[in-house]
């Protein structure tokens, strides 16, 4: 048994590899290879300590120190991969540049005779690739736009549309935030932006020349970029007005952003309602909260959409009238059928 070399693009051609990142957990957190699993060499204090010695005491020493570090390691390191291996599964390893930490764990899976390979350029390369990519924006999908006001369906609907067989993009959720003010409640941390340059790569690939539907966004979801050729698509393509009444986007409002189910929850919602006060002002949100505080969350959600949201997204979503196809977000499976339909005889 050995080890071999490959390229991401050679990586690409692996049917369910078992790609392993031996960088730290900082590191692999931050950005990383699609679908890799962590098993480091050193944590993230341990490498700091090397790096300050690389930094004051120079290479050879620090290479040193991380093998008196790694040494005890290794045997459980093995294990660990060889646990999470399936039979017959291809291993890559990588790390930062393909350089000495995957090298040395390819070599001692060689020598308890498990094939692998090391990722040429490491994760460095990698990312050029995945970049390299997005900049040549060679996708050749036709783009159709869901534009409406918030709270209208639109993720429901590109939920319903997947249902029925259809390409969808779903941005916010690739980005793990809805968009707007209130768009990352109760949903955690967002990617780093590599890793949702890599999502988003990932998606695009799988499409061909067919419909793809995704919702009107702005340059930024959250903390997170949205590239210059999506934001042409969504210029570009067909647009799709979703409409709903609006006590069913309050019920939407009051599901999908404000439900408050502990008192942190509800804290988090009064400090975000703190960020209005130059659109509402001071008297309208100290009102808003209050409203917040006494569980009336189907009357906020109205009044949020009523005197924020809807002055602040009317005239974007008046922008492209008249548009291809209305649709009722009040019934989001049979608005699907109706985009489904159009899209086999229009599109």
């Amino acid at each position: 048994m050995t080890w071999r070399e490959l390229t991401p693009e050679q990586l690409l051609t692996f049917k369910d590899p078992l790609v392993i990142d031996v960088r730290s957990p900082g590191e692999h957190e931050s950005e990383r290879v699609l679908g890799s699993v962590n098993v480091p060499l050193l944590d993230n204090d341990e490498r700091a300590v090397v790096g300050t010695c690389y930094v004051q005491e120079g290479e050879a020493k620090a290479r040193l120190l991380a093998l008196d570090i790694i040494s005890p390691k290794l045997p459980k390191l093995i294990r660990t991969i060889i646990a999470k291996r399936k039979q017959g599964q291809a291993v890559v390893v990588y790390c930062w540049r393909g350089g000495l930490r995957s090298e040395s764990v390819c070599s001692f899976l060689s020598i308890i005779g498990i094939d692998s390979w090391r990722l040429k350029g490491g994760y460095k390369a990698w990312r050029r690739m995945v970049i390299d990519d997005l900049a040549k924006a060679d996708y050749k999908f036709k783009p159709l736009i869901l534009q409406g006001l918030t709270g209208v369906g639109k993720t429901e609907l590109l939920l319903e549309l997947e249902k029925l067989g259809v390409s969808v993009l779903d941005l916010e959720g690739i980005a793990n935030h809805r968009g707007s003010v209130f768009g990352g409640m109760g949903l955690g941390e967002q990617p780093t932006q590599k890793n949702f340059d890599a999502a988003l790569w990932d998606k695009l690939r799988s499409f061909g020349d067919e419909t793809v539907v995704l919702e009107a966004e702005s340059r930024n979801i959250g903390k997170l970029a949205v590239p210059d050729f999506i934001l042409a698509h969504i210029a570009d393509g067909k647009k799709v007005l979703v409409t709903a009444s609006i006590e069913m986007r309050a019920q939407r409002l009051v599901a999908d952003y404000i439900r408050v189910d502990d008192q942190a929850t509800r804290n988090n919602l009064v400090s975000v309602l703190e960020l209005l006060k130059e659109r509402l002002g001071k008297q309208r949100v100290t009102e808003l909260k209050e409203l917040a505080e006494s569980g009336q969350l189907s009357e906020l959600a109205s009044a949020l959409l009523l005197e924020y949201y809807d002055p602040l997204y009317n005239r974007h979503v008046q922008k492209y009238e008249p548009y291809d196809l209305v649709v009722s977000g009040d019934d989001c499976a049979l608005a699907a059928k109706q985009i489904a339909d159009y899209i086999k005889v229009v599109v």
